[in-house]
């Protein structure tokens, strides 16, 4: 049977899919796609076979004693396993895709992890630096807000964009070095946001849960009238998002030295537990060139949702102006806000 071929752009890669990919807009390209997606290439899913080397296997399980995530090497591929069920086939070129999955899990589902997980690998094997992070874009520049997950990345953009920011990327901010300017590319036009930011930040939107599996809600950003970036944009500022502050309403920066911005980066790249030897050298190189071009900050927040989008309008003021010259000291660190 002959699919209809559907065309995207996300995290700086060209796609060509047989299927729609949710959360992706139709995006034309001349030319050759940089990745193939077949949403059902196969009669049947691949099965793991005892000669195939274990090349990654999560030290977490689920219920079932099942490892969250499993990759086998697969002749010249590499078969990427989920405990929830998804199974999804990656060439080692990093060129090609084919996705397999069981209920309960969805298509919306399948799609999430393609454009999560499955597309960070992916984009570490055709050799980019993907960090696990959300950006917004203020003056044509772009404002990055790295962190542990639950540490607000999704909820600190969805704020920004509720007061006319364009969002520019969210969970994958693909960072490329481009005759020394440091770019960040979009992902795809939508949060996911957890049920209590959906509450408080959208309320009035009702919001549908974006899958029976998954708590996560969904804002599709152009359907809901909210603005989204669709080309790369020069990094200004990376943010490290920091523990909430409890009782404090004042956002603070932090200009963070480059030794202790490029600890903080390698600690937030995606898929950072996957890299080989080859992989973790370019991610190293980038990030070297990344912290000497651009500014690398910890950023506090309250730990109040009602006074994040008040703290986000403050924050747009100091990075329209320029954040550099804006940046809170502390007295615990020195003028080039290296920690004493």
């Amino acid at each position: 049977m002959m699919h209809m071929l559907s065309r995207f752009r996300a995290c700086g890669l060209s796609i060509e899919s047989d299927a729609p990919l949710v959360g992706l807009r139709p995006f034309n390209f001349a030319g050759a796609p940089d990745l193939c997606v077949r949403l059902r290439g196969a009669t049947v899913a691949p099965k793991a076979c005892d000669s195939d080397a274990v090349w990654y296997r999560s030290p977490y399980s689920d219920d079932r004693h099942v490892p969250l995530l499993t990759i086998r090497v697969v002749g010249s591929s590499f078969l990427l396993t989920y405990a929830e069920g998804g199974t999804f086939l990656v060439d080692a070129s990093g060129s090609a895709v084919d996705a397999w999955w069981e209920p309960p899990l969805t298509d919306a589902d399948a799609v999430d992890y393609l454009l999560g997980s499955v597309l960070a690998f992916v984009l570490r094997l055709r050799g980019t630096v993907p960090l696990h992070a959300s950006a917004i874009v203020v003056d044509e520049r772009a404002i990055v807000f790295a962190g542990s997950p639950g540490a607000g990345k999704s909820t600190t953009a969805a704020a920004f964009a509720l007061l006319g920011y364009p969002v520019l990327s969210d969970d994958i901010v693909v960072i490329a070095d481009e005759g020394g300017v440091m770019m960040a590319h979009p992902s795809h036009g939508h949060l996911s946001v957890w049920p209590d930011t959906a509450q408080g930040l959208f309320a009035k939107e009702s919001l549908p849960q974006h899958s029976p599996v998954y708590a996560k809600h969904r804002v599709d950003l152009i359907e809901r009238g909210y603005r989204f970036r669709e080309r790369a944009v020069a990094i200004d500022t990376i943010c490290m998002l920091g523990r909430r502050s409890p009782g404090s309403h004042e956002p603070t920066l932090r200009q963070l030295h480059p030794h202790a911005a490029f600890v903080a980066l390698v600690g937030q790249t995606y898929s950072n537990y996957l890299l080989d030897r080859t992989m973790r050298g370019r991610e190293f190189d980038l990030l070297g060139r990344t912290v000497n071009a651009v500014k690398v900050a910890e950023l506090s927040l309250g730990d109040r949702l009602e006074d994040l989008v008040p703290s986000c309008q403050a924050l747009a003021l100091q990075f329209g102006n320029g954040v550099g010259g804006h940046l809170k000291r502390t007295a615990s660190t020195t003028p080039d806000g290296c920690p004493l």
